[in-house]
């Protein structure tokens, strides 16, 4: 593949990307982001609970794993239903970044950026999105703050 076109790709990509972030952080900015907050605290004591339980940890032992597998993907499912059916502007504004950032690594992987310049680039794409967007909400179309 040619390296100019490959380049040109891989700047469409990380562009979307940093797009999607920056309405991320705008919503995020505008809104109540003490519930995401919550939410990641809470599902992080979860995984801290998980792995120190005893009594999970033999249940983990003792089950198969394609059954927790299977249980898993059926909780992620739930929870993507609930959201669509709950909030859908929350789960457009989840599966749009996940999307344009899978995309991004594919485009990133195949124009042969090793793993630290992927990494480095996600980073700086994401943290400027999230910040332009904070910012917007700030200067540009302020919001009412609960």
């Amino acid at each position: 593949m040619n390296t100019q076109v490959s380049t040109q790709r891989t700047w469409f990509s990380l562009s979307l990307l940093g797009g999607e972030y920056v309405l991320l952080g705008w919503y995020l900015a505008a809104h109540h982001v003490f519930w995401l907050i919550a939410t990641l605290i809470v599902l992080l004591t979860t995984a801290v609970i998980w792995k120190k339980n005893p009594i999970l940890e033999f249940l983990v032992w003792f089950t198969n794993q394609q059954v927790i597998f299977v249980i898993g993907i059926s909780l992620l499912f739930s929870l993507i239903v609930a959201l669509a059916l709950i909030k859908p502007i929350i789960l457009t504004l989840t599966l749009l970044p996940l999307f344009t950032l899978l995309y991004a690594l594919f485009e990133m992987r195949t124009a042969n950026f090793n793993q630290f310049n992927v990494f480095l680039w996600i980073v700086m794409v994401t943290t400027l999105g999230l910040g332009i967007g904070e910012a917007i909400d700030l200067f540009i179309t302020p919001s009412m703050r609960y």
